[in-house]
């Protein structure tokens, strides 16, 4: 059976890593692939209204964040922010990890409107049991 949808659990906090995750929803989501994007633990900081924008990275990006910031500044990388937005108008779908939510004490009015429901990692298995699912 060649499985057509997607499913990406966000786990990262990294910046570089979120990214990268966007950019794979956005390709799939241009090629007509239903994308369901599962955010749980540090990912979900970039879902809770009033984000800061920070850059966080890991130890091996870390020596490249002025270079990021400059390039975001410039126009050639874009924020987040704005990667959810362009998902949400390709349709993607968006779901925030309970479990994440309750040990990071986040409540569901905390979390932007782009992020359609809160669910358990079960829930989304389920949602998503005919798609190809990454882990980032």
């Amino acid at each position: 059976m060649e499985k057509k949808g997607l499913g990406i659990i966000f786990h990262s906090g990294y910046y570089d890593r979120i990214y990268h995750g966007f950019s794979i929803t956005l390709a799939a989501s241009a090629l007509g692939r239903e994308v369901k994007l599962f955010v749980t633990y540090w990912t979900l900081e970039y879902f809770k209204k009033g984000e800061s924008g920070a850059i966080k990275l890991d130890g091996e990006s870390e020596a490249y964040k002025d270079l990021i910031k400059k390039n975001i500044e410039k126009g050639h990388l874009q924020k987040i922010s704005e990667l959810i937005t362009q998902a949400k108008s390709m349709g993607v779908k968006i779901y925030a990890c309970t479990n994440s939510m309750g040990i990071l004490n986040i409540a569901r009015d905390e979390l932007i409107p782009e992020v359609d429901k809160s669910m358990g990692l079960t829930t989304f298995l389920v949602e998503t049991k005919d798609s190809q699912l990454l882990f980032i």
